[in-house]
């Protein structure tokens, strides 16, 4: 399988930066082959690159982040994002879900199943916690599984790809033929935005988010425990042995207390660092800055923007080493998950925001990763 390095022909890489960018932008998005999966499906790998040189590494195999270089203090570019850098450790990597777009619906539903409009809606049950069955991520054949189709998009000052995928009614056991668009944005001021939307022809649930795991020492540099976090959050959720909400506490002065910025392996949890469900304080459905990280070792701020009610942290203890990254092994706790995404189990908790999405409605969320120095 092609490495996401792989060299463009010239000839080839000049016709594709004519036509994936607005006259007089700065921004470039070039396209290659990536590979194939084993269902012959042909892969595409995008690089969308700023005036810095700064770059966005997508994927249309899970409509996927691969890799996110922005400079450190020293202007040395680093690989923010943890992960494969193959198509086929992406396709049969142990460690599934990374840099992929979750859904239909992202996290957990419990029981794998919900009631909607009176009907019992049953999913696909792929994972079992202290003998209950939960449905994780959208199913053994969830977003991430599927090849999606994609465009090149751009404006006067930013460029990026749009991937779109037609989810069938009965796909994984939601109901409606669900037609959704995972749009990936990059500036010249380094800004990553990521736009989802989604409409329906039944009335449906649906969550989507992305799971990419962030080290801003760069990948392969070594854990994350070291990096400041801020989160906007005075109350968190505590889970059950399903991972779903069993209750809401305050953080204040407890193991969740980010409201002010310090380093992640202060938290009391202990060495492994952070796994925390903060719910997002005034949330409204607009954006609003909701989260900080920052790696005092290089200098690289990361500000967390986004439309959505709960921000899920976990800092990758569970990862062993076993699994080999784009330059290293992914050791534990070698990035943290940020998850922008709607509260898990909402469709059999009322009192979060719903995740229901009816025919005539259009589903929008949004994140933007702002990239800085100090």
């Amino acid at each position: 399988m092609k490495k996401f390095q792989t060299i463009i022909p010239i000839i080839f890489l000049a016709a594709l930066t004519f036509s994936g960018c607005r006259q007089g932008s700065s921004i470039k998005v070039e396209s290659e082959s990536f590979g194939t999966l084993s269902s012959g499906e042909q892969a595409k790998l995008f690089t969308i690159t700023n005036k810095s040189g700064a770059s966005v590494i997508v994927t249309d195999f899970g409509a996927r982040l691969v890799s996110l270089l922005v400079p450190d203090r020293n202007g040395e570019m680093k690989d923010v994002a943890v992960g494969y850098g193959t198509l086929d450790s992406l396709e049969s990597g142990m460690e599934r879900f990374i840099g992929c777009t979750i859904g239909r619906f992202g996290n957990r539903i419990a029981h794998a199943s919900y009631t909607l409009d009176g009907e019992t809606v049953r999913l696909d049950p792929n994972e079992t916690l202290e003998g209950k069955i939960v449905h994780l991520h959208g199913g053994k054949d969830g977003f991430d599984r599927k090849l999606w189709s994609s465009s090149i998009v751009k404006d006067d000052s930013r460029a990026g790809v749009r991937f779109s995928y037609l989810s069938p009614d009965g796909e994984q056991g939601y109901p409606g033929n669900c037609d959704c668009t995972v749009t990936y944005w990059w500036d010249d001021d380094n800004h990553c935005r990521i736009e989802y939307t989604a409409v329906t022809d039944k009335a449906t649930v649906i969550n989507l988010s992305n799971h990419t795991y962030f080290n801003l020492k760069g990948e392969g540099a070594g854990n994350v425990l070291d990096h400041d976090l801020w989160v906007d959050c005075d109350t968190c959720l505590i889970m059950n042995g399903q991972r779903c909400p069993d209750h809401k506490e305050p953080v204040a002065g407890g193991e969740f207390d980010y409201r002010t910025s310090r380093r992640i392996d202060s938290n009391p949890l202990g060495p492994n660092g952070s796994d925390a469900c903060w719910l997002i304080n005034d949330w409204t459905g607009k954006m609003k800055k909701i989260a900080t990280l920052y790696s005092p070792d290089s200098g690289i701020c990361m500000d967390i923007d986004s439309t959505e009610p709960c921000l899920l942290s976990w800092s990758g203890a569970w990862l062993t080493g076993d699994a080999y990254g784009k330059t290293a092994p992914m050791d534990p706790s070698c990035g943290i998950l940020l998850e922008t995404i709607h509260v898990p189990d909402s469709p059999n908790q009322p009192q979060f925001p719903t995740t229901v999405l009816r025919p005539g409605e259009k589903y929008f969320a949004c994140t933007e990763y702002h990239f800085t120095l100090r």
